[in-house]
């Protein structure tokens, strides 16, 4: 690999750790400083990248290998989805907006083509597990970082911005600044802990890395608790059950034990939620989590949203309104039953807090198509790279499915499956952010380096984290 292939690489390491960039000199501190970081580090990836391309000494190579690369059915539909969000923004109601955003969101078109330049670097430059060992631990490291800085606010340091222990209604913000994308990122961070452990440490649990691995997983877990999030508390959940249905279908000589796990966890989810008002579950740091409720004012007010961007996407209904456009959608179509002064309601939004919604109605048909797509093509290839089908084999498959080596292990296809369904299930109350943007585009890079490609071409797929390919 020539110096300028590593720089490039290099700099994609630091966006991890951009995470717990808090520029207090800024009108919006916990947003400003981690998109210049990110925007900075990708730029200059590129550059040396596009350097290494330019004095490459082979050359046929270097474009083999990115040819490889845009081979790969997921790639293509990732750029389709970038592809449809920018296309959206130019034919919008207000092309600049759409490209530049603004100071607060800054998640604009500009910023989506630097998360696929991303995207698209960490599936040519790791190209080995060790590589993807090394980012995985990176990606912890910043989170601990994260969750630290928050710690210190929580404890009341000096110069760090955020909300006390001793705070009515305290919820984790950490560096980011709010709670609900801790939890969602705190689930990413388990993800990660989870798969080093189960592939790396494999065998070996005793040993001190995969005792601090543990510990770490169970310090997220803690956090994800305190930051008291309900719709990434039903992630969770669904991360679990997915889980155990996947390794279910996958493992003929553990399914009963994993259907009855799956049935467990379902009922301990059910009672913790109905008797969410016992004294004991209420005095929980976290009992918040457990109130869920289609009658909650919290759903109510996000319903009246949902509404008003399936009226905008009745408008609009080809390529939306444009990224970023939201408002123009909540003033057209504003609900009264939105505005309640009484209760502090009334504000105006951004974003309909539902990343299908959001799309629907910022992105059109085709934008929302084109991000679905990207989950199809994911399953799909989960599914087909496990040995996994969902129709009779024949005798043809079978000898097939012996000769073939099993791309993705049980536990390995099982979390990926898991953090994916996950993150959707979240995005149900949600809308999607820098930090979602980037831990997504993280997992699906990896996952383009372990699926097997169309044609029997692929991306990585000889081994898993420790293991290489000779792409």
């Amino acid at each position: 690999m020539s110096n300028y292939f590593k720089i490039s690489k290099f700099f994609l390491f630091i966006p991890l750790l951009g995470v717990a960039i808090v520029s207090t000199s800024t009108l919006f501190p916990f947003i400003v400083g981690k998109y210049v970081i990110f925007r900075s580090s990708v730029a200059l990836a590129l550059l040396f990248f596009c350097l290494g391309v330019l004095f490459s000494k082979n050359d046929k190579a270097v474009f083999d290998r990115i040819k490889s690369v845009l081979k790969s059915p997921l790639v293509i539909s990732v750029m389709a989805f970038v592809a449809s969000f920018v296309l959206a923004g130019f034919f919008g109601v207000a092309p600049s907006f759409s490209f530049w955003s603004n100071f607060e969101r800054g998640l604009g078109s500009l910023e989506l083509l630097h998360f696929l330049v991303f995207f698209f670097l960490m599936v040519f430059h790791f190209r080995e597990g060790k590589d993807w060992s090394k980012f995985f631990g990176w990606a912890i490291f910043g989170g601990v970082l994260m969750a630290l800085y928050g710690i210190l606010a929580a404890s009341g340091f000096n110069g760090f911005l955020g909300g006390k222990w001793s705070d009515a209604g305290f919820r984790f913000s950490g560096s980011i600044g709010n709670p609900a994308y801790v939890a969602v990122f705190s689930l990413f961070l388990i993800f990660y802990v989870l798969y080093l452990l189960s592939v790396k440490y494999r065998g070996k649990m005793k040993e001190s890395g995969a005792v601090f691995l543990m510990v770490l997983g169970v310090f997220f877990l803690v956090i994800f608790a305190f930051a008291a999030t309900r719709g990434a508390f039903l992630g969770l959940i669904a991360a679990i059950l997915a889980f155990l249905f996947y390794a279910g279908i996958a493992s003929k000589r553990w399914r009963i034990k994993f259907i009855g796990a799956a049935m467990v966890v379902a009922a301990i989810v059910v009672i913790l939620v109905a008797f969410k008002n016992v004294p004991f579950i209420k005095s929980l740091p976290f009992s918040r989590i457990f109130d869920i409720s289609l009658s909650t004012k919290t759903f109510e007010d996000r319903a009246i949203m949902w509404k008003m961007a399936i009226d905008g996407f009745k408008e609009r209904p080809v390529l939306g309104w444009g990224a970023e456009n939201f408002t123009f959608v909540f003033d057209q179509n504003f609900n009264t039953a939105y505005f309640k002064p009484a209760e502090g309601f009334g504000a105006w939004f951004d974003r309909a807090h539902n990343v299908f919604f959001d799309y629907l109605a910022e992105t059109g048909a085709v934008g929302l198509a084109a991000y679905c797509a990207m989950f199809v093509v994911f399953f799909l290839f989960l599914f087909r790279n496990s040995g996994i089908t969902f129709r009779k084999k024949t005798g043809e498959d079978k000898n097939a499915a012996i000769q073939k080596e099993r791309h993705l292990g049980v536990v390995e296809g099982g979390l990926l499956f898991a953090v994916i369904v996950s993150y959707l299930v979240q995005g149900i109350a949600l809308f999607d952010v820098g930090i979602t943007y980037i831990n997504l585009f993280i997992v699906l890079a990896f996952a383009a380096h372990r699926f097997k490609s169309v044609g029997g071409s692929a991306v990585g797929v000889r081994g898993a984290l420790g293991g290489k390919d000779n792409n």
